[in-house]
């Protein structure tokens, strides 16, 4: 993934492995596409992947630690794809003109379920707890028959011991899957990516934090209408306040900071 400024003719042309265009906000290349579009593009990338393939979803938590964090941000040059996962950045994309949707983590995840038995596409399931995975499991097998899932692997609350990269990696490779759901949460599923992407099989490999506990039903999705609308944070905020008071008011203080001051 490139960050450095990109010019408006540029942005409208470039277009990654698969074949989705980008546009550039805050010199940085989103995917500009629909939901059934993208997935489509990226179900046909699985099937001839030679190397791991990353893919972000990026809010405005993710976009801001881009910009603010150094080595985040270089490390997310590793990605291969960033989709636009939060509507402020929809936005900002359809006022430079472009056809953006939301692409948007939890649904990505359903519509590659979908859509990939058709191909066959083997999924595996990298974080979460045993509860949300057993149950993820189940609701999606239920919701989609005939998916395969490839396997899944838990790892245990950080700081984790010595060795779990390479149980994980190991998980992994075995596994011969061909999506693989990376809910660790953010930042650290992200980093974790980029730092292993030399060593990870090939595979699609996406990054959706909290999907696999609104899928399995542990946590409360906020309504459609309130996602459309762009306050999915605040019905998420009223929910968990604790955990994550300050990363909205952090974050969402340096969006409008970098709106004031940077150019979009």
């Amino acid at each position: 993934m490139k960050t450095e400024e990109l010019s408006a003719s540029e942005t409208t042309a470039l277009r990654g492995a698969e074949g989705l265009a980008r546009r550039s906000v805050f010199g940085i290349p989103y995917v500009v596409s629909d939901l059934p579009t993208a997935a489509a593009a990226f179900a046909a990338q699985a099937r001839q992947m030679s190397r791991p393939y990353l893919i972000a979803h990026s809010d405005v938590h993710l976009l801001t630690r881009m910009l603010h964090e150094r080595d985040y941000g270089e490390g997310m040059k590793l990605f291969d794809a960033v989709c636009p996962d939060g509507m402020p950045i929809v936005w900002l994309l359809r006022r430079k003109k472009a056809a953006a949707q939301r692409l948007y983590g939890p649904d990505m995840m359903e519509q590659m379920w979908g859509d990939g038995r058709a191909a066959g596409l083997r999924h595996f399931l990298l974080g979460g707890s045993e509860e949300a995975v057993a149950r993820l499991c189940e609701r999606l097998s239920a919701r989609f028959p005939g998916v395969q899932i490839a396997g899944h692997y838990c790892p245990p609350m950080p700081p984790w011991p010595e060795g779990e990269d390479e149980r994980m990696l190991a998980a992994l490779r075995e596994s011969g899957a061909d999506c693989v759901w990376v809910g660790l949460g953010c930042p650290r599923q992200e980093r974790w990516l980029y730092e292993h992407k030399e060593q990870l099989p090939p595979a699609l490999y996406f990054g959706v934090g909290a999907a696999f506990n609104f899928h399995a039903g542990l946590v409360r999705q906020a309504p459609r209408w309130l996602r459309r609308c762009g306050l999915e944070w605040l019905f998420r905020l009223c929910c968990e306040p604790r955990r994550l008071l300050r990363r909205y008011l952090v974050h969402n203080s340096r969006f409008i900071w970098y709106l004031l001051t940077r150019r979009v």
